[in-house]
């Protein structure tokens, strides 16, 4: 499996209205120590509570932190959410969808399309198996996507919808980082 850490970070320039961005996540690592609790209630560990504010520090770093996020509704991923958007100066517009837990990549696809409108830099914080398929998918090469890692596809077609740009040649992968590389 390809993890394409040498990809250089996109240029904090290019983020000024040039281009539009596409950071697709996987919740931080969750806890597995409360066999009452359900799947969809399990909280995120020491280590992904460790870990989200850290992919969030590194975001800021690549000039890429997100206007929209877009989170599926369990526990996990709402901890990562706020853990992450705690770090920026900005706050990002947050849609929880139902549709997002434990999702296939047609179905997170479909979210982006619906919810993602016009924002420049979007962000969808879901779960495995469905996230490390459409970033596999959208990049053309096998991608294994560990708790808390990123996936950032950009593209120079800020006329698009959504629906446009995921299925654009142009669109690419420009960065791949987790937490362990960092």
């Amino acid at each position: 499996m390809t993890e394409p850490d040498d990809v250089p970070p996109p240029d904090a320039a290019a983020t000024e209205n040039q281009d539009r961005y596409l950071i697709l996540m996987r919740h931080a690592k969750s806890d597995w120590g409360n066999a009452s609790l359900s799947d969809h209630h399990r909280p995120l560990n020491a280590r992904g509570k460790r870990d989200a504010p850290r992919m969030a520090d590194w975001l800021s770093e690549t000039g890429v932190v997100p206007d929209v996020i877009l989170s599926s509704t369990s526990e996990r991923t709402r901890e990562t959410v706020d853990l992450m958007t705690s770090r920026w100066g900005r706050e990002p517009k947050v849609a929880f969808d139902q549709s997002l837990y434990l999702s296939s990549p047609d179905t997170i696809l479909s979210a982006i399309s619906a919810m993602g409108g016009d924002a420049e830099s979007l962000m969808v914080v879901a779960h495995n198996p469905g996230i490390s398929y459409l970033v596999s998918a959208l990049s053309g090469e096998s991608i294994d996507m560990p708790t808390a890692a990123i996936a950032i596809f950009k593209t120079s077609r800020i006329d698009a919808d959504w629906a446009e740009i995921v299925s654009d040649p142009e669109f690419q992968l420009v960065h791949f980082m987790r937490p362990k590389a960092l």
